[in-house]
């Protein structure tokens, strides 16, 4: 949820960083983030994990990796 991205632009980012995303499933995570603050963006490999959230944090989206409980 943020002030300085569009909607549309979090979906798109998405999808381009994690090409295993469709565009169902980044609009859903989108609206789980906008409606309450955060939401998960995939389960995966460490490493990827690493590289996802960097990604998502040159482009303008907060991004955190925790572990898979």
């Amino acid at each position: 949820n943020d002030d300085y991205n569009s909607m549309e632009y979090v979906v798109q980012t998405l999808m381009e960083t994690v090409p295993s995303l469709t565009q169902p499933q980044a609009v859903n995570i989108m609206m789980e983030a906008h409606t309450n603050g955060l939401a998960l963006v995939i389960t995966c490999a460490q490493e990827h994990a690493e590289f996802y959230s960097e990604t998502l944090k040159m482009k303008g989206l907060d991004s955190t990796i925790e572990p898979d409980e």
